[in-house]
């Protein structure tokens, strides 16, 4: 169909992950006993700490420091969510919300933090993206998000996320293949979002079709998605859905 090639065409991608700078090659034997950290299983051992750190509803950053003597090989979660932190309320006593991302890199020397009252985003990094990681020293990944509460306010800089699996906020798969799409460089962000909202939020396509962008100053609202955007992501669920049901185990007949 003419609509699914164009889509091909313009369907942005992902940066992967990658190390700072080419190192030198290094013997079978040494290169072999280099081990590769899981970032949150190296968070957890104390190894480093990490922050999430919301630009909006459409990017983030993980600024990631290494505290121990030595330095390590990170590899991000093939997918992953950025969730506020338990302790931040969004006002009237809600909980902050969630949203989502797909792996970028380009690791940078910042910091910061992020929002109270404000979606949660997930993420997913292309093969689970690496990176090296020297002696305390921070570096900076870039990734692109969607927001997966619909109605919460954009989320920024100014209270505290942390990195999570994607599982504490969805064990829907259709999720998990979604934001695989992202780190891939498969889906774009708008056609992501679109997307998210009707799996996550059970936004229809009309009501999606419906958003508008709130310009100030008078300037006239413009449709948050064009219908070439709408019609491709209505595509990638199609898509999404069928891996999801082809990645999930079958249930024995007969029982």
């Amino acid at each position: 169909m003419r609509h699914v090639a164009l889509l091909a065409l313009l369907l942005t991608g992902a940066i992967v992950v990658s190390a700072a700078s080419a190192r030198e090659p290094r013997p079978r034997s040494q290169a072999a006993a280099v081990k590769t950290h899981d970032l949150l299983r190296a968070e957890e051992a104390g190894l480093v700490t990490v922050k999430y750190i919301p630009n909006d509803s459409r990017s983030a950053q993980i600024v990631v420091t290494n505290r121990s003597d030595r330095p390590l090989t990170l590899r991000l979660p093939e997918v992953f969510a950025g969730v506020p932190v338990l302790a931040q309320m969004a006002p009237g006593g809600g909980m902050a919300g969630f949203g989502a991302a797909g792996a970028g890199a380009a690791p940078q020397t910042t910091g910061g933090a992020a929002p109270a009252g404000a979606g949660m985003g997930i993420g997913g990094a292309q093969g689970g993206g690496m990176f090296s990681l020297p002696p305390e020293k921070t570096r900076v990944v870039k990734v692109t998000t969607v927001c997966l509460e619909h109605g919460k306010p954009e989320p920024s800089s100014i209270r505290p996320y942390r990195l999570a699996e994607l599982k504490s906020y969805s064990d829907d798969p259709r999720l998990e293949q979604l934001m695989q799409s992202i780190g891939k460089g498969e889906v774009s962000q708008k056609v992501a979002q679109a997307a998210a909202w009707h799996i996550a939020n059970g936004l229809t396509w009309q009501q999606l079709a419906a958003e508008k962008i709130d310009h100030a100053g008078g300037d006239p609202d413009e449709p948050m998605f064009t219908p070439f955007e709408l019609q491709a992501a209505f595509r990638v669920v199609e898509i999404v859905t069928k891996r999801a049901e082809a990645a999930t185990p079958a249930t024995p007949s007969g029982t």
